[in-house]
């Protein structure tokens, strides 16, 4: 049989505010002066007077206390709060003396105890639930939850004929009045505790110490059924997140992607604006509704919609490398990482070979918050700095604890590691604060390289060796542009060159070893499938390829997959074959027989249509006027046209797949670069592994930062014009 756990919480104090309060007395109130001359004293004799004791027992519900919720032999915790007698005698007497206000002052003092005792005693509970691998369900009180035989049971369970304590009357009440019982509902699910005073069923509304506990939720996955909590006025989605179940969010919850979409089997609540703008009457009739925009006020069951996202094909390649060095083990190591605002790449980097010898990838849990930085910046900015820097950490560390235990290195022979990311996921690795990076004029707290401890950067003592950030130009062109710049020579370029990385941010530079000038559009995630209806990341089944002849299309997949979406590489494909057949005009208007419903493109396996909308048009036309206007205007501030351009460095995994023609086709890419575009991977993996192998790129980095300019081109009067006119097609 368990044993009673009896706790004495001497160190219990009372808030005043809380006293006040229940006294629903305020500084403006007119008896609020002889509230305050009173209630020193009172409370002197208050903590004379009163003995608080929590005592709990971990037991079952026996079959009288049993209903169908509820059945006998139930886990529970039995819990009983009491401070003692003595201050309720007070209250009587002060009474019966006509002195009202020092009767009240203690009432509501002890009552103030009974919730500070209730919030104390949480910790110990949920210590002794963990020793046990339980958690809790919820919390049962009378009479609202349950029964008030309960009380009766709880007693005679915590407190002894000989020693009672706590008593209950024929009506079941405790005595001392000061007292309180609940029963805790347990559970096998060691992360659910629901501990905390649920005021929500209590017809008290007013009532100033009204708190709503969380609901619980059900999610009913492919291979098992996970409960989860949800706070008050926290999203799904945010719940979703605190338990690993992620989605990518590429409009950072705003309700505007419809990614995040999921299913409620029980408990559905009304339809939001957002909801019914993506989803049919029939869907929102079998309870489809999007996450960031789901609020449940009661327990309830869904099921998770979102994208399978386990296929997705995470670019390693680089023209400046061959495949891995099968040459393990070595001696010597460091590691190489890419931190992509989408995907990281990593590289495990042989010092003798000089050459990478293994890679590992993975996505960037940050896209949760949002697609592009901007969103990252916002969920920073609104009190998720910590969980995004916990999120990014986890997966680097992820990709470095695979390259190791995979190939069966000795971690002692990892001598360095290298790290290249934009601006923003350096100060989100960082835990800088980024309330300057999205308000004019865009102020880093820093671009600098830094060098630290593995410990330092990653919060991990897995590794010993030291960590090396790239530094960035400025707060949108950042280190892994650096790192880019670095891969493709810039430091000895004699030539002009310009470089283009269009990824979930279009970044740009021309320049050469004397001179560069670098530049952020604001192309936005179009090209990795963000804010398209169909939009999806390089995943199996993806969309890549479109052909339409006549009235036939004909449409490649990534994996040769069944359609589920399109990629950023598809949809420009989608684009120029539309404007080729005259499907759309050079303004982008769909013609009229599609104006409505979309282009359809393809079936997926569950039968729906995969289609391009007008909206979707409109994405991509936004997005490659920002890409062409920022090329002109880099070159015109440059100096130079088109044609003295040497060479145009096409790097990320959308610059690898995408066909050049089809991007000239649509006015994305000048026609005079044709014959010059050499796409060349992730350059900025490849410029990190270059830095592991030559220390002297120490000084190309250097170089590079200290001869590059920024051009902002958000108050450009040319690019503002060029953005319109490269509008059309």
């Amino acid at each position: 049989m368990e044993k009673i756990i009896t706790i004495f919480l001497t160190d219990a104090k009372i808030d005043r505010d809380n006293v006040l309060h229940l006294l629903d007395c305020r500084e403006d109130s007119p008896v609020y002066d002889d509230v305050m001359e009173d209630y020193k004293e009172v409370e002197s004799a208050f903590y004379t007077l009163a003995k608080p004791e929590t005592r709990m027992l971990f037991d079952e519900i026996p079959p009288e206390l049993s209903n169908d919720n509820l059945p006998p032999g139930t886990k529970v915790v039995y819990l009983i709060h009491t401070i003692g007698s003595d201050a309720s005698t007070y209250c009587t007497e002060a009474f019966k003396k006509n002195d009202y206000l020092k009767a009240m002052l203690m009432d509501a003092m002890s009552s103030s105890l009974l919730f500070e005792m209730d919030k104390l005693i949480q910790d110990c509970l949920k210590t002794e639930c963990a020793q046990k691998g339980v958690g809790i369900l919820r919390r049962l009180e009378a009479p609202r939850d349950i029964p008030m035989l309960a009380q009766k049971v709880a007693c005679d369970k915590l407190f002894s004929k000989e020693h009672p304590g706590v008593r209950t009357s024929s009506a079941f009440m405790l005595d001392p009045p000061k007292s309180n019982c609940v029963i805790f509902v347990l559970t096998d699910n060691k992360e659910i505790l629901h501990t905390e005073q649920d005021c929500q069923g209590c017809t008290a509304e007013n009532c100033p110490m009204r708190k709503t506990a969380p609901v619980s939720v059900t999610v009913v996955l492919k291979d098992n059924t996970q409960i989860i909590s949800c706070n008050a006025k926290e999203s799904l989605l945010g719940a979703l997140r605190k338990y690993k179940l992620y989605s990518s969010a590429a409009c950072g919850g705003t309700g505007k992607c419809g990614k995040c979409r999921i299913q409620f089997l029980e408990g559905v609540i009304e339809p939001t604006y957002a909801d019914h703008a993506h989803f049919s009457q029939s869907e929102l009739d079998k309870g489809m509704r999007l996450a960031c925009q789901a609020f449940p006020l009661a327990d309830c069951t869904i099921t998770l919609h979102f994208q399978d996202e386990s296929t997705f094909e995470i670019l390693t390649d680089s023209a400046f490398f061959d495949a891995p060095a099968a040459q393990l083990p070595q001696e010597r190591y460091a590691i190489a990482v890419d931190i992509g605002t989408t995907t990281i790449a990593a590289a495990l980097v042989g010092l003798e070979s000089r050459l990478p010898a293994a890679f590992y990838t993975t996505l960037n849990r940050q896209r949760m918050y949002g697609a592009d930085v901007i969103s990252r910046i916002l969920a920073s900015n609104e009190g998720k700095k910590e969980q995004l820097q916990k999120s990014i950490r986890e997966d680097i560390l992820l990709c470095i604890r695979n390259l190791v235990e995979e190939n069966k290195i000795d971690k002692r022979h990892i001598e360095k590691m290298v790290l290249a990311g934009n601006t923003t996921m350096g100060h989100l690795l960082r835990g800088y604060p980024c309330t300057s990076l999205g308000v004019s004029p865009f102020t880093p707290v820093s671009t600098a390289q830094e060098e630290h401890s593995f410990g330092e950067m990653l919060d991990s003592d897995y590794l010993e060796c030291t960590v090396i950030l790239f530094p960035g130009i400025s707060t949108f062109v950042g280190g892994d542009i650096v790192s880019g710049l670095l891969s493709c020579g810039f430091p000895a370029e004699e030539k002009t060159a310009l470089f283009i990385d269009l990824g979930t941010n279009g970044e740009m530079a021309v320049g050469n070893k004397n001179k560069i000038l670098a530049t952020s559009t604001a192309a936005g995630p179009a090209f990795e499938g963000g804010n398209i209806l169909w939009g999806t990341g390089s995943v199996k089944g993806a969309i890549s390829g479109v052909t339409i002849d006549g009235d036939n299309v004909h449409t490649e997949t990534i994996g040769n997959g069944q359609p589920a979406g399109i990629c950023g590489t598809g949809i420009i494909e989608v684009m120029a074959e539309l404007l080729k057949a005259g499907i759309i005009d050079e303004t982008g208007l769909l013609e009229d027989r599609y104006f409505k419903t979309g282009f359809p493109l393809a079936m997926t396996a569950d039968g729906e249509q995969i289609l391009v909308t007008q909206r979707d048009v409109r994405e991509i036309q936004l997005a490659k006027s920002a890409v062409r206007a920022g090329i002109e205007v880099l070159l015109k501030r440059y100096g130079k046209a088109y044609g003295d351009i040497d060479t145009v460095w096409l790097a990320g995994g959308f610059g690898v797949k995408i066909d050049q023609n089809k991007a000239i086709a649509i006015g994305m890419i000048p026609e005079e670069f044709r014959g010059k575009i050499r796409a060349v991977g992730n350059s900025s993996l490849s410029g990190a592994i270059r830095y592991c192998i030559e220390e002297s790129e120490s000084v190309g980095i250097v170089q590079i930062v200290a001869n590059a300019m920024e051009i902002n081109l958000s108050n450009d009067k040319d690019f503002n014009q060029l953005y319109v006119d490269y509008m059309f097609f």
